[in-house]
């Protein structure tokens, strides 16, 4: 008997403090922690997603990091000259390296379809949609890396959470409910959603230091689970399997950590599951 499986990802989501904040909704029948660091060369998200969705690592996915270049040549240029380890931990090398892009004409982009070297969950599952996953269709808001223009305008962290959540967070949240509430076309055999909400959130707030305000935190976790409450009721009974995951954890001092997490509404794995072995269990579940 086949079923078919909602994957809700919340990126940057911790496990330990899903358990410190005891989140009921978040933590269905199966809760545990996701291996995201085997054949793993960054924790970051693209990379991540891209061995969620194909069941490979980057070594024959082909996406590392984050961003690629627009321009291959130009990009290798930039990376010799100012290399992004480099820029991230000396001072001034970031302005060179943004001084390099503008004179080469050229810039970092999100990794997407075009980049992946192997058929993804979506290729092999007909009846599927990905919506906003990262490294296979990222949204145009985070492709343009709009959700920094208000903190390059000068204004404050609250100002460009509100920006987030009020553009970006809602429109993905109303596409969302929008598929699972259509009651014209049946559910899918396989649907995706990434929200990015609580991983732009710690960035916003805890960068550089990784110390986030806890009051702030916590907040920040229970209108997650509230979400996560609402998802569960509007997927009853339209998807058998329903995923909870996230790729990494927040916040970390040094950025992202191994805290990645899994919950599911009914047993999945005897062990903890490697990032990779979704793929396969997703395969399995929809009788692909």
């Amino acid at each position: 008997m086949t079923e078919n499986v909602l994957v809700v990802a919340f990126d940057g989501l911790d496990k330990e403090l899903i358990e410190e904040f005891e989140l009921e909704n978040i933590q269905q029948e199966e809760f545990g922690t996701i291996d995201n660091q085997t054949g793993m060369k960054h924790i970051y998200t693209s990379e991540l997603f891209a061995s969620f969705i194909t069941g490979k690592t980057h070594q024959e996915h082909g996406i590392e990091h984050l961003t690629t270049w627009e321009d291959e040549n130009k990009g290798r240029l930039i990376e010799t000259v100012a290399p992004k380890s480099i820029v991230e931990s000396t001072k001034g090398f970031h302005r060179l390296r943004e001084t390099l892009k503008t004179l080469l004409k050229t810039d970092e982009v999100k990794f997407s379809q075009e980049h992946i070297q192997e058929d993804t969950l979506f290729e092999k599952i007909d009846n599927s949609r990905a919506m906003y996953v990262p490294g296979y269709n990222p949204s145009i808001f985070w492709q343009l890396k709009a959700e920094t223009l208000p903190l390059e305008y000068g204004y404050g962290s609250d100002i460009a959470a509100e920006f987030w959540d009020t553009r970006e967070h809602e429109f993905r949240k109303k596409n969302f409910f929008s598929e699972l509430e259509n009651e014209i076309v049946s559910p899918r055999d396989f649907l995706m959603i990434h929200l990015h909400r609580t991983d732009f959130h710690q960035h916003l707030y805890g960068d550089p230091t990784g110390v986030m305000d806890r009051d702030k935190l916590r907040k920040l976790y229970q209108e997650t689970d509230e979400l996560a409450g609402e998802i569960l009721e509007e997927a009853e009974g339209k998807y058998d399997t329903v995923i909870f995951m996230s790729d990494h954890g927040l916040p970390a001092e040094k950025g992202h950590n191994e805290n990645a997490f899994y919950s599911s509404n009914k047993p999945l794995f005897d062990e903890t599951p490697k990032l990779t072995d979704f793929h396969d269990k997703i395969l399995e579940l929809t009788g692909e």
